[in-house]
């Protein structure tokens, strides 16, 4: 939650010293985003959602860039490898074992987006960017599991790595949503974004929604 505020707060003071220059051009919103229809595990009960702040710099009505950066929690299954010592004497092993851990990501959203019946109370659009994503820092160890070397047989041992198994992503993506002018500077919004890609993340889902208030200033 401190990467978030700080990013607001970075957002908010370049549009509060652009907007001086550029009345009316530059846009913050503030969303529930993150929000997506990936199955979630029964280890956990979270609402499956984060908070999304948004900076948009709009040359024109119709079209304009928008920096995001959102914040989220997840709980997901994490191997771990532990030491199994014998009662004989013998050398012990290692013994694989999987519990459920919680982690933070930050992802940052880069798009540019096509509004239309921009003048309208109900202005419909279109948008595509890129989208980077940071996995959580897992321990660089791989290590060889099994019960041992059996007389007569090779060592059936298996590499097993600790930690989550993610990945940084980095993904085009595209979407569409709709703003809904309450004032003439504030609006509400709701959108979905698909990744352009045919893999998934327990953090990082193909399909995406968000909803939100915009102010312009």
């Amino acid at each position: 939650m401190r990467q978030i505020l700080i990013v607001t707060a970075v957002l908010l003071l370049c549009s509060s010293v652009a907007a001086a220059d550029s009345p009316d051009r530059w846009r913050v919103s503030i969303l529930a985003a993150e929000i997506s229809n990936a199955s979630r595990g029964v280890w956990s009960d979270d609402a499956h959602a984060g908070l999304s702040v948004g900076l948009a710099y709009a040359p024109t009505p119709q079209w304009d860039i928008e920096l995001t950066a959102a914040s989220q929690s997840h709980v997901s299954p994490y191997t771990r490898l532990f030491y199994v010592p014998t009662s004989d004497g013998a050398p012990g092993m290692l013994v694989p074992a999987t519990e459920f851990r919680r982690y933070r990501v930050t992802p940052f959203d880069l798009s540019v987006t096509r509004h239309f019946l921009a003048d309208q109370p109900i202005a419909p659009y279109v948008r595509a960017g890129v989208r980077y994503v940071e996995a959580p820092q897992d321990p660089a160890t791989v290590a060889f599991v099994g019960p041992g070397p059996t007389p007569g047989q090779s060592i059936p041992f298996i590499p097993v790595a600790e930690g989550f198994g993610f990945g940084d992503r980095t993904s085009a993506q595209a979407g569409a949503g709709v703003r809904v002018r309450l004032t003439p500077r504030t609006a509400l919004r709701a959108e979905v974004t698909r990744l352009l890609r045919s893999d998934g993340a327990d953090f990082d889902p193909l399909t995406r929604y968000g909803i939100g208030v915009s102010w312009v200033f």
